[in-house]
């Protein structure tokens, strides 16, 4: 087999409906820095800037304009501008992509800063065997379904806490994004599942969470403390203070 490329999108055309708050959740700082600029320094270590892709909001130019000025680093990352949903906005980024069938393409979210290295490595390996790898942790809560007037608990042991970087095949995640749009698109992983390939699970970091509200950043940053000093006692950690 000829060499395989790897290229990653990362997703940060958010408007933050969610986070309820005038300026998007990528833009806000954890201890000092934007979120955003943390995730791409995480990618950044591992993949050159031409192997990334960073999707953006058309509306965001100044916003960007004035993080690259201060973060000249991620200047050479490709912008491309995202859609009204998630799935355009990825569809748009892998049109920009010349891959071969075999070359790796991952899908990050852009507030997800604090995925480690060990969990991007073993998706793209994990995908590199078996075509395909999403990443998860195990369910600690106690989780009920509602179902109309009704709820019922869930086995927790048999609930999976998807993360990202999700990654595919080229081919696969290609031919899966020739589908039309549906609301019930929840993820890529979805999306490949829908177009009738089985999806293959890997065990991603427990630290990696999505900044989705407004208390979310408190908790980043006591995160991002802890790691730190988890690195400087033990070295055992692999954490990136970008």
């Amino acid at each position: 087999m000829s060499y395989i490329k790897k290229y990653v999108i990362i997703l940060a055309g958010g408007v933050g409906s969610r986070y309820g708050a005038v300026l998007s959740k990528q833009f806000h700082k954890i201890n000092g820095c934007p979120i955003i600029v943390k995730t791409l320094c995480k990618f950044l270590k591992l993949f050159p800037p031409q192997s990334l892709r960073l999707v953006i909001n058309p509306d965001h130019q100044l916003e960007w304009s004035q993080i690259k000025s201060e973060y000249p680093f991620i200047a050479d990352i490709p912008i491309v501008y995202g859609g009204a949903q998630r799935y355009y906005s990825v569809k748009n980024a892998l049109e920009t992509i010349d891959s071969k069938e075999h070359d790796l393409i991952g899908v990050h979210d852009g507030v997800r800063p604090f995925v480690s290295y060990e969990t991007i490595s073993n998706t793209f390996q994990t995908a590199e065997r078996l075509g395909n790898a999403v990443p998860y942790f195990d369910a600690v809560n106690t989780i009920r379904i509602e179902k109309g007037i009704v709820n019922e608990a869930l086995n927790r042991a048999e609930i999976k806490i998807v993360q990202n970087p999700q990654v595919f095949r080229s081919d696969i995640i290609k031919d899966a994004y020739k589908l039309p749009y549906s609301p019930v698109f929840l993820d890529d992983a979805t999306i490949v599942e829908k177009a009738g390939y089985k999806i293959q699970l890997c065990h991603g970091n427990y630290e990696n969470i999505k900044i989705t509200h407004p208390q979310d950043i408190y908790i980043g940053q006591g995160l991002e403390n802890f790691l730190i000093d988890l690195e400087a006692t033990s070295n055992g950690y692999l954490y990136s203070n970008a």
